[in-house]
């Protein structure tokens, strides 16, 4: 029978108390909780099946609160888990509720930094996805301070780079610059990410212009080259230079067309746009809000 109806009718008989010789012959409270528990999780999956997606994440919450007086933490999270993959399509806020009981219980019941560091990368893609870039910001860094606990370098630099991503977007460019610096410390010298350092190099630098202070800019421009001399053959090293120049001059005009060459060989990204738009307009030219 997939009757989810009948499962949860056979849950409920099960949680109703017992008392007297009933309760003996009919077993202990928590065995019965446990049964009752197995018929919610059927009842959860038949509505699953049904692609009923919120009952379903409801059924699956029910079990984890079961599992949870019960003590058996393991068992909530996983079934939180569960809820929080019915909840996503159709419902955010209440799959990013069980996604953060669930990494919660990973932290401090299980010790799982694994599984609470990947889940975190998917409360933040939650967040992003309903437009709550500041707890996504918070979230995708929690993300890589759990894999670097884990010593997951690479998948720390990943969630960093999310976050350091989302910080320019947001204007918080010293945050964006400090997490932009944690990456490139740990990509020179490796061969796997040495490739994506001009990007990071840019992006850096782009963030520091935007943040108003040439100078530093042109501090980081030399060590960068120094730190990885293949920079100076690049498209962005030339752009940097190229801006750098444009603003000593005050050339607003000669900007806007170094931007648009770049553009032409490499996209630029909704990051970069704005990074540059913001450096036109608040450190160019300061009277000039023309688009790009």
């Amino acid at each position: 029978m997939s009757d989810p109806q009948y499962f949860l009718a056979e849950a409920e008989k099960l949680l109703k108390p017992q008392s007297g010789l009933l309760s003996f012959f009919s077993g202990g409270s928590s065995t019965r909780q446990e049964d009752a528990c197995d018929f919610i999780i059927q009842a959860a999956n038949s509505y699953r099946l049904k692609k009923q997606f919120e009952l379903a994440g409801h059924q699956f919450i029910r079990a984890a609160d079961i599992q949870s007086k019960l003590n058996n933490h393991n068992d909530s999270a996983n079934h939180l888990v569960e809820a929080y993959k019915c909840y996503k399509g159709v419902s955010p806020s209440d799959a990013i509720d069980a996604l953060t009981r669930a990494i919660h219980i990973f932290l401090t019941q299980n010790g799982q930094f694994r599984r609470a560091a990947n889940f975190t990368v998917d409360l933040a893609e939650l967040y992003e996805s309903v437009g709550d870039n500041a707890n996504a910001i918070i979230s995708y860094e929690q993300a890589g301070d759990y894999f670097t606990t884990d010593h997951a370098e690479a998948l720390a630099n990943k969630a960093f780079l999310k976050c350091a991503d989302l910080s320019a977007l947001n204007g918080d460019y010293s945050k964006a610059i400090e997490l932009y610096d944690i990456i490139i410390k740990q990509s020179i010298g490796n061969s796997l990410t040495r490739w994506s350092l001009k990007d990071y190099f840019f992006k850096n630098i782009l963030c520091v212009l935007s943040s108003g202070d040439p100078i530093e800019a042109k501090k980081r421009i030399e060590t960068f080259a120094s730190d990885d001399p293949s920079f100076q053959q690049t498209r962005e090293f030339t752009l940097i230079q190229d801006i750098l120049e444009c603003i000593d001059q005050g050339n607003v005009d000669e900007f806007s067309e170094k931007v648009f060459q770049y553009d032409q060989f490499s996209k630029l990204d909704k990051l970069k746009t704005q990074l540059l738009l913001k450096i036109k307009t608040s450190v160019v030219d300061r009277d000039d809000e023309d688009l790009l």
